[in-house]
């Protein structure tokens, strides 16, 4: 019996040992499949944080070369402005080698005797400065006598070419003789004394007539009823003063109310002096109108201040400031063909 149960543990014992031997097997497969599962995972996020890595230097490599394509352009801009520059820069310098190589010639002629040119010049150059003190200064004395010594120059010229600017200054020269001239600072100061003038005028007196008559008397004979209630009704009289003028007097100006007056006369009067230097006709005549108008309406017209600011506001008003329309437009175009008709000849 003991050996019958010997032998069935020797048979068992060999079962043992190679399910074990199962076992471990099963075991290695379990974990070489997870280490390569690791290895797996470990390599894949190394690879995407080496793609990410590289996505992130690209990137910044495309930035980095767009700023610089944005550069380049700027760059090229610049160039292209200072390339056109340049281009101006030169032509502007063969226009003025043109001119010097003009003035040379001119130069060289004019030692050979021939002035004209010259002198045509100088008289389109008096032409310039009359239009000027026309223009900007209504100056119409100094354009004439610009207009004149221009014209005696072009009388040494002796060329068919300068007779068409010669009539032309002449016209000009008729217009300017026919504009009323105007002094303008002896205008402003004649202003300047008037407006001083302006607080020594003297207001219209305008005393209350008084009554005279006596109560006393008008109720002597009434009797005490028709005395009490005559009384009552002067009182009340006294009280309210209801007067009728129909006399064409001045109006009274309180005392407050006088250096407002003055003032406004005084503005009235300096924006005449404004228009004056402006040559502003319309101001200077509205001005001087509104100071006239209330001159009669509020001095006293028997005064002799009054009388003789009325008198030297009627004459300047009168007085003609507006600009004068005379221009040399035609004779400086004139000129102009006749230097492009010479150099053209050239």
């Amino acid at each position: 019996m003991a050996d019958k149960t010997d032998e069935i543990t020797e048979a068992k014992q060999p079962d043992k040992t190679s399910n074990r031997k199962g076992i471990n097997w099963a075991a290695l497969g379990i974990f070489f499949s997870t280490l390569a599962i690791v290895i797996f995972v470990c390599a894949f996020g190394y690879g995407y944080f080496q793609l990410a890595k590289v996505n992130t230097s690209l990137a910044r490599m495309v930035s980095g070369l767009d700023r610089q394509a944005q550069k380049n352009q700027k760059d090229i801009a610049a160039l292209q402005a200072s390339q056109e520059a340049m281009q101006l820069t030169v032509q502007k310098s063969q226009e003025l080698s043109s001119k010097q190589e003009q003035m040379i010639a001119n130069w060289e002629a004019a030692q050979q005797g021939n002035l004209d040119k010259w002198y045509v010049a100088e008289a389109q150059y008096l032409v310039k400065l009359a239009d000027d003190q026309l223009q900007f200064n209504h100056n119409v004395a100094a354009a004439t006598t610009l207009i004149t010594r221009a014209d005696r120059i072009l009388q040494k010229v002796q060329a068919p070419d300068l007779l068409e600017i010669r009539k032309s200054l002449a016209a000009d020269l008729a217009r300017l003789q026919a504009v009323p001239q105007v002094d303008t600072t002896a205008l402003y100061l004649q202003l300047t004394a008037l407006n001083h003038q302006i607080d020594q005028l003297p207001l219209p007196p305008r005393p209350l007539k008084t009554e005279t008559a006596s109560a006393v008397t008008e109720t002597k004979d009434m009797p005490w009823w028709k005395a009490g209630l005559y009384r009552s009704w002067d009182s009340l009289r006294k009280i309210v003063i209801v007067r009728y003028d129909a006399s064409p007097s001045l109006p009274l100006v309180m005392p407050e109310e006088k250096a407002f007056l003055y003032q406004n006369m005084h503005a009235q009067m300096e924006g005449a002096m404004w228009a004056v230097l402006h040559r502003d006709m319309p101001v200077y005549q509205t001005s001087l109108a509104r100071v006239m108008v209330w001159t009669h309406r509020y001095f006293d017209q028997d005064a002799q201040a009054t009388q003789v600011m009325l008198q030297q506001l009627q004459e300047l008003i009168k007085v003609n400031v507006e600009p004068p329309t005379v221009n040399f437009a035609n004779s400086l175009q004139l000129f102009d063909q006749y230097f492009a008709k010479a150099g053209a000849a050239q």
